[in-house]
């Protein structure tokens, strides 16, 4: 017996999932503005990194692709792989 929805039932549904989508695009723009994190250029996930010396090493979590970049005074400086 196939289970049937009503209008209302889809509209409650949508407004859910509406949030929800809201609540993690505020997370990523609050990450973003923070910078705490980098967004993978293949896979377009976030990467986690961590400092070493003067350098911030990320990793990305899904693809496993990785970025080293320098830091200075000024800010970040990306560098070759």
């Amino acid at each position: 017996m196939p289970i049937i929805f009503s209008d209302e039932d889809l509209m409650y549904l949508d407004k859910e999932q509406d949030n929800q989508l809201r609540s993690i695009r505020q997370a990523i723009d609050t990450m973003k503005t923070k910078g705490d994190a980098s967004f993978c250029k293949k896979c377009s996930h976030i990467m986690q990194y961590f400092n070493v010396g003067n350098a911030k090493l990320f990793q990305c979590g899904f693809c496993g692709n990785r970025i080293a970049e320098m830091v200075n005074s000024e800010g970040l400086i990306p560098s070759a792989k």
